[in-house]
């Protein structure tokens, strides 16, 4: 036993050695392309703002009063090449407070991501890095900031690399190699989370290789990803898995379908999984792109090495590319923790855009921080922090110019940990734009379950923005949002409410003002963990 954990250790190391010397060379390959003639546009922001709050909480009937001074100075910079693009957008806040219960701190926040192409962008290097204050246990207030919500907020660190290769769509065969390393750091806060701090590092390889035209006479596809997860605080996490599809045609847009496939997860303990399959049915394609298969499979599902389950299952893959504007993909499968569906669709028109998201995944929980930020539908210039500036593309081929980029929006998980889950997340987003209104709705669903100790969560929520233009100096900005959270194990259930309205004053093409009021409110099953806050501040930004 011991001999056969050391060559496996052995060859983990081998892995890792390969994986390292193809992130170090490929990108020293690509830095000449990059030494081109670039567009640069540095600017630099100053923000200061005066908070004035009541909080309410269980322990008081009374509101305690207080105010804040923040000053924020800021930069964004970006830098474009033919080869080479580069963003920073960087933001230091400090706050002050009249009151002697809380303390004057400061904050340094960025956001930083290099991407070097080359062979006509087919080949490609990206480097990246963040810092933020996040929330990791929502117990304690899932919209707590900066302001008043200092002391639950934890200071996370994360940085990464990935290098792509991926050649033309319409080329006869595809191609798509990466390989991609993160690592993610949290602190504990102030007032203890009961999480500690961790250090995660996460490295993975994916590779697909195919042929693009299913309607070719013999048509394959091979998918396989790796996985490895190194955690200062439990075991390591290890997961692979590959899928083989091959479709012989037998009729005009029919085919005969076959797939067989492998997948595993170990956390070295508790979670050590594995599950094979294989089947056969039919495709039918039909339209352009449009496709739909159905196969009947067997499968081996296994735990610590002992056989525990052998099913039989219908499954389905597939494409309705029914128009430009319109597109839905999906499946519905097994995996080794049971049933499982993916779906993708969106519905695209001048004026109007919905996107459609269900998905289901195991992993570490704060991999998937990365992950539910980019709604993909509005565009926003750099250093956007709100949905002021923002717009939806004219045409759903819009690509971001220089100084843009797409929306980003935080949705808050219940819990950000550094330990294996389960989940499922399902969303839509819809997002209307015309003559002076812009509106952006965005309803999400998610169950998280932690795999290693049996504790669970879910998370229903109700997001708008939206931006009245009253003239051109004169806007309106209203934001709400509800979540609805379950802590299961503890038999507690939370609805978080936060609703703002903002006035804000284009003052010249430089310079901005806003008045706002918010109003936060929590209300839990279990009264001891109520609380509110009405918050008005006055803003001042300046763009040089």
């Amino acid at each position: 036993m011991a001999i056969i954990t050391a060559l496996n250790n052995k060859q983990q190391h081998r892995n890792k050695a390969r994986l390292y010397s193809l992130l170090l060379l490929l990108p020293v390959a690509l830095l000449p392309t990059a030494l081109n003639a670039a567009e640069t546009k540095i600017t630099p922001l100053f923000k200061t703002a005066l908070y004035g709050y009541q909080i309410e909480t269980a322990e008081s009937d009374q509101m305690n009063d207080g105010a804040a001074w923040e000053l924020s100075p800021g930069l964004v910079f970006n830098r474009q090449s033919a080869n080479m693009q580069t963003q920073l957008v960087w933001q230091h806040e400090s706050v002050a407070y009249d009151d002697a219960q809380r303390n004057g701190r400061s904050y340094n926040e960025f956001q930083f991501a290099n991407q070097i192409t080359a062979l006509n962008k087919r080949l490609s290097w990206l480097l990246n890095a963040q810092q933020n204050y996040l929330v990791r246990n929502s117990r304690f207030g899932i919209f707590s900031d900066k302001i008043t919500g200092a002391e639950n907020l934890s200071k996370a660190n994360s940085y990464g690399t990935e290098v792509r290769y991926s050649n033309s769509p319409s080329a006869v065969y595809l191609t798509d190699i990466a390989v991609q390393y993160r690592k993610s750091e949290a602190a504990t806060s102030i007032i203890d989370d009961s999480f500690t701090n961790f250090d995660t590092d996460t490295y993975n390889a994916n590779l697909r290789l195919g042929t693009n035209n299913r309607g070719l006479n013999f048509f394959w596809l091979f998918e396989a990803s790796l996985q490895e997860t190194e955690r200062d605080l439990g075991n390591n996490i290890s997961g692979s898995l590959y899928n083989i599809a091959i479709g012989v045609p037998f009729a005009p847009n029919f085919s005969f379908f076959g797939r067989l496939g492998a997948e595993k997860a170990d956390n070295g303990s508790i979670y050590d999984n594995s599950f094979d399959y294989f089947g056969g049915g039919v495709e039918y394609r039909f339209g352009a792109k449009s496709r739909i298969n159905l196969t009947m499979n067997r499968s081996d599902s296994n735990a610590f090495d002992q056989k525990t389950e052998t099913d039989t299952y219908v499954a389905s893959d597939f494409l309705l590319a029914l128009s430009r504007r319109t597109s839905l993909e999906g499946s519905f499968d097994r995996r080794y923790f049971g049933r499982t569906m993916q779906l993708s669709g969106k519905y695209d028109l001048r004026f109007l855009s919905v996107k459609l998201s269900v998905s289901e995944n195991v992993r570490t929980q704060n991999l998937f921080d990365n992950e539910l930020d980019d709604l993909g539908v509005f565009v926003c210039p750099d250093g956007a922090s709100d949905f002021n500036a923002c717009f939806k593309p004219p045409t759903n081929q819009y690509v971001p110019v220089f100084g843009e980029s797409l929306q980003q929006i935080s949705i808050n998980n219940a819990e950000l940990r550094q330990e294996l889950v389960k989940v499922r997340t399902e969303s839509i987003n819809i997002a209307y734009s015309k003559n002076r209104l812009a509106l952006n709705l965005l309803f999400s669903d998610s169950e998280t379950e932690y795999v290693e100790t049996g504790a669970a969560n879910t998370n229903q929520s109700v997001s708008m923005q939206a931006s009245w233009l009253l003239n051109e100096h004169n806007k309106l900005l209203f934001d709400v949002t509800h979540y609805n959270t379950m802590y299961i194990t503890e038999l507690r259930t939370d609805k978080n409410l936060s609703a703002s309205l903002s006035y804000l004053r284009t003052i010249n093409t430089h310079s901005t003002a806003r008045l706002a009021f918010r109003r936060l409110d929590r209300d839990s099953n279990q009264s001891e963990f109520d609380n509110a806050e009405n918050r008005v501040w006055l803003e001042y930004q300046y763009r040089f």
